[in-house]
């Protein structure tokens, strides 16, 4: 009896220590090698969006995870222009560019409420680049992005 009760309580245990914890979305905000993937990861909850052109506008209420919102097929190294507006309500925000090799590029980040701008000449290599969005949990935030080549995506789709 005693023997089984042992067992019982470090089975308990190991599923209160390793199982069922944690958020799964808002772990993959440090985690490189995922970023870096062709995969998307998210957890979305009430966005409103609009592509115009090379521009892409967004208010969402709750994101967790990655998602790609900007793709582009370089045909040789090509400077761009990047620019950003972030107005961070809460949890934490990263826009990561992912260049052909997969090596990540932090283009913006926030990690507390407040707003965010910068525009900047980036240097493209030749082959596919992207754009993720990262958010850690509970993200909230307006954004909006431009590039001069390229084309977005709609977040969460």
């Amino acid at each position: 009896m005693r023997g089984k009760l042992t067992a019982a309580l470090a089975l308990l245990a190991a599923f209160s220590i390793g199982g069922c914890g944690g958020n799964r979305m808002a772990d993959l905000y440090d985690n490189e090698k995922e970023i870096s993937s062709d995969s998307n990861s998210f957890n979305l909850d009430e966005v409103q969006q609009n592509i115009e052109e090379d521009k892409w506008t967004a208010s969402v209420e709750r994101l967790e995870g990655m998602d790609t919102v900007w793709s582009w097929e370089a045909q040789e190294t090509t400077e761009v222009e990047f620019s950003y507006e972030i107005t961070l309500y809460s949890g934490k925000l990263k826009v990561v560019l992912i260049d052909p090799e997969g090596a990540l590029t932090t283009l913006a980040e926030c990690d507390s409420p407040g707003e965010l701008n910068a525009q900047e000449s980036i240097s493209l290599e030749k082959g596919e680049s992207r754009i993720k969005l990262v958010a850690g949990e509970d993200t909230r935030f307006d954004i909006q992005l431009g590039m001069t080549e390229g084309s977005f995506t709609e977040l969460g789709f």
